[in-house]
């Protein structure tokens, strides 16, 4: 489904860099924020795709055709990857192509900012992935005035290396966030997301990226993007630690050992910890010691997982209102 545009606004849109836009949604409200920052991207033509993880279009997305280029349907149940494939697909040939959660919106100029650090990269040969900061918000509140992460990907570093290994704790955490991803069209092909993930889907598209040939992940210094923490059905508000393991045993022996037991540490062993799960505590803990001890940032973090989630994020809603804050998130969902 395409909604038309005036011919003289298509013919100045034919000038300026394309953009393919891919919106998963299951329908939330927060769809029409994410598609209305989208739509109004200065310095680019865009082509909004969104993706409904339904069987029908449901109103929230009826209510947005005329802002909307394609709408289409994965039948229900496909989760966020398979949306996301099924919207690269669909997005126009030769474009480059961006991605955005519905529960997120761009600031006006991200695709500005960030498209032509693309084009550069690509000029010279690489398959460029440009990611950016952002500013967090808790969902239905404001977003904080300070733009995250603190420290951003080195050139050259893989991206578990950066995500996993010594993390910050708080708002200033390492992170590549969907929302903040723009690629080249033959990246976006060339490397899809893997629909049998429930969870850590970024991550993994991440980390299979940039093992491409000529792959190369750059952040921009600049905030593009308002992430959201804490949205209703987020999966990353679920500590099952054995969806973690799952995803995680199959980098044992490629990541460093010190990423490896990084990860488990802040991430698996963090969930099973929560869980209060002795079997999950135990098979972590051997993980870790197969490879390498974790690092006091990831050992604090790891040792967060005794404290009650519902503690933690009321001693860090305090601490935002005195110092700006910090949103507690694993920068994934």
């Amino acid at each position: 489904m395409r909604a038309r545009r005036p011919p003289r606004a298509e013919c100045l849109e034919s000038q300026l860099p394309d953009v393919s836009v891919v919106i998963p949604t299951t329908g939330r409200p927060s769809i029409a924020e994410a598609v209305l920052s989208a739509r109004g991207q200065q310095g680019v033509s865009v082509h909004i795709v969104v993706v409904c993880d339904l069987a029908e279009i449901p109103a929230s997305v009826q209510d947005l055709r005329g802002h909307v280029d394609e709408i289409v349907c994965t039948g229900g149940g496909r989760r966020g990857s398979h949306a996301r494939n099924l919207g690269v697909a669909h997005a126009a040939p030769g474009s480059h192509v961006a991605f955005l959660d519905d529960d997120d919106a761009w600031l006006p100029t991200k695709l500005a900012v960030q498209v032509p650090v693309v084009d550069r990269l690509a000029a010279e040969g690489w398959l460029p992935v440009v990611s950016s900061r952002i500013l967090q918000r808790k969902a239905g509140a404001a977003p904080l005035p300070t733009a995250a992460p603190e420290t951003l990907i080195s050139d050259g570093m893989l991206p578990e290396d950066y995500l996993f290994r010594r993390r910050h704790l708080g708002v200033g955490r390492q992170s590549l966030p969907t929302s903040t991803l723009v690629t080249t069209h033959e990246l976006a092909t060339r490397c899809p997301w893997d629909e049998a993930l429930p969870r850590h889907q970024d991550w993994d598209w991440l980390v299979r990226a940039a093992r491409l040939p000529r792959a190369r992940i750059v952040q921009v210094q600049e905030a593009t993007a308002v992430y959201t923490v804490g949205s209703p059905g987020s999966i990353s508000a679920r500590a099952d630690w054995r969806q973690s393991w799952e995803w995680a045993k199959r980098w044992e022996g490629v990541w460093s050992p010190e990423t490896f037991s990084d990860f488990i540490a802040a991430q698996t062993l963090r969930y099973a910890l929560q869980s209060r799960d002795g079997q999950g505590v135990r098979e972590m803990v051997r993980a870790i010691r197969r490879n390498s001890p974790p690092s006091a940032r990831n050992a604090v973090l790891a040792a967060l997982g005794l404290v009650p989630r519902a503690t933690l994020e009321r001693v860090a809603m305090r601490k935002s209102r005195v110092t700006a804050g910090a949103c507690p998130t694993d920068g994934e969902r």
